[in-house]
Parts: C-alpha cells; sequence; structure tokens
C-alpha cells in the first residue's frame, strides 16, 4: 500500500501542510501491534484480523478497532494482495461454479462433493475423485476461504500449502485437483474457474470491471482499521484522513497506483464514509 499511502499523504498535506507522515510498513502483521500500542492512528491491512490478532488487540486496549475498506484487491502479478481465485486444470472441462458447490467441495460435511461427475462432468470424468489444494488455514488467504465457506473446516485429504504458487503448482501437477490461490498467481497449464453466488446467477471469472462492480464472490480489499476509545469514537485526524481516502480524489489517487489495486465504487464509497460518521 505504500505507493497509495505515498500519494494520500500528499493530498492531506495540501490541505493540512502542518502535518508529517512517517510510514513504517513492515507487513500487515505489524500494523494490529502499531496500532493497540497508539505508534499509529493508522493500520493499514492486507487481510483482515486473525482472531488472534483480534484478542491480543481486545486484551491491551480493551476496545475494539473498526475496520474500513479502502480498495479492491489487484490483478496485476506484480501486487502482493490479489481476490481469491479457484485454479483446475487447463484441459478440465468443469465450466463453472456456484458458492454452494464449492463449499461442498472444499469443506468438511456429510453432503461433501468427491468425484467430479457430482459437479456435473461426465463421460471419462464422471467417477474420478477430486483432489483439493490450497492456502493453509494459518494464511490470511486460507482464512479468507474457511470464513467463504461457513468458518468449517477443510474436507480430508485438502493438500495446505503456504503461498498461492505452492497452491497453484498442484493444480497444473494433477489433472484431478481443483485449488484456490491467489487469482494473479495463475499459470500456464491451470485455468480460472467463473463463479456465481447462487445457482443461475451468471458467473464470473474475475474481470476488472466484475471485481469493483462487485459481482465476483471472492472478491478480497485494502483495509484500513482505526484505534477508538471506550466511546466507539476514532481521533479527528485519523478520520480526516480515511474521509479523504475514500472522497473521489482519494479513489482517484488508489486508481493511479502502479500495483493496480481497484478503486470503490461510489456505493462502497458512501456506505464506508457513513460508517465513518459514526465514529465522530
Amino acid at each position: 500500500m505504500q505507493g497509495m499511502l505515498v500519494r494520500i499523504n500528499a493530498l492531506f498535506r495540501r490541505f493540512h501542510p502542518e502535518f508529517t507522515f512517517e510510514l513504517i510498513l513492515k507487513g500487515t502483521r505489524t500494523a494490529p501491534g502499531a496500532l493497540a500500542s497508539g505508534t499509529s492512528l493508522l493500520a493499514p491491512m492486507g487481510a483482515e484480523l486473525s482472531d488472534a490478532e483480534l484478542a491480543n488487540y481486545v486484551k491491551q486496549t480493551g476496545t475494539t478497532p473498526v475496520m474500513f475498506k479502502v480498495a479492491h484487491d489487484s490483478l496485476n502479478p506484480a501486487a502482493l494482495s490479489a481476490p481469491l481465485a479457484i485454479f483446475v486444470g487447463a484441459r478440465n472441462p468443469l465450466p463453472r461454479l456456484n458458492m454452494a458447490q464449492l463449499s461442498r467441495v472444499f469443506s468438511a460435511s456429510q453432503n461433501g462433493i468427491t468425484t467430479w461427475g457430482q459437479l456435473g462432468l461426465d463421460g471419462e470424468w464422471a467417477s474420478r475423485p477430486i483432489r483439493l489444494c490450497g492456502l493453509a488455514p494459518s494464511t490470511a488467504l486460507g482464512r479468507r476461504m474457511q470464513h467463504q465457506l461457513g468458518d468449517k473446516p477443510f474436507a480430508n485429504g485438502f493438500a495446505a500449502f503456504p503461498q498461492s504458487r505452492d497452491a497453484v503448482a498442484c493444480v497444473a501437477a494433477d489433472p484431478l485437483a481443483i485449488g484456490f490461490a491467489a487469482i494473479n498467481r495463475g499459470v500456464p497449464g491451470v485455468k480460472v474457474v467463473p463463479l456465481s453466488e447462487r445457482e443461475g446467477d451468471t458467473p464470473s471469472a474475475g474481470s476488472r470491471e466484475d471485481i469493483v462492480a462487485n459481482r465476483y464472490p471472492l472478491d478480497r480489499h485494502l483495509l484500513i482499521y482505526l484505534r477508538t476509545d471506550a466511546q466507539q469514537k476514532a481521533d479527528p485526524i485519523a478520520r480526516e484522513y480515511l474521509r479523504l481516502m475514500l472522497s473521489h480524489e482519494g479513489q482517484q489517487a488508489i486508481a493511479n497506483d502502479g500495483l493496480g489495486y481497484l478503486p470503490l465504487n461510489a456505493s462502497e464509497c458512501a456506505q464506508e464514509l457513513q460508517r465513518l460518521s459514526a465514529l465522530e
């Protein structure tokens, strides 16, 4: 997020030249502690707080931080934060999935889907077993997928990996595999499966237009967490900074970032600004 934050800082100083900023961006996992200790007014994050991080924050401060979406993740292979995607082998004929099917494939359940025939494939594919790959539950993407699946554990036989490239390599090496990973980590030999929220909806393969319009079910966001006091009020400087970030100028600065992070749509900005006003 460094590039966009540099731009937002410059915009903020145009209106408030008395302020200076120090960016200490060592990674998403360092932000919660800095926010809890008061070292920082803002915690830029590439993923939501884990349960352990949230518990530590509450223990240290007695309050709960408030999360705001500031941008959609990027499709650019150079970006470190991207939407999730479901990958299968390039020759796999699976045309689409809905989220209910996805849950039955990846999560442990009594009505789990374990063969390709259960997903509608016929002929030689009908009786073939489905092999599962993805990110470990300890990773940000693994937690995100579990949340999408209703916080259920992954199914038996799930092969967990620490990074997206490993999960994608698993799919590329096994014609019977299906896996989840960052959408911008695709390689030759795999393809993205179009997804829909419900059966009958038009599926999306995660195009830029679908992501910005909230039509892609496995979208992810860049986030800013704000520290609040016992009355659930945020520091006025932090509020003003975030208000600028959610403004037209701020979102344009995000759109101009070279890593391809996508601005929020107008409805999303209005919703986040309404939530921000509650912290005044």
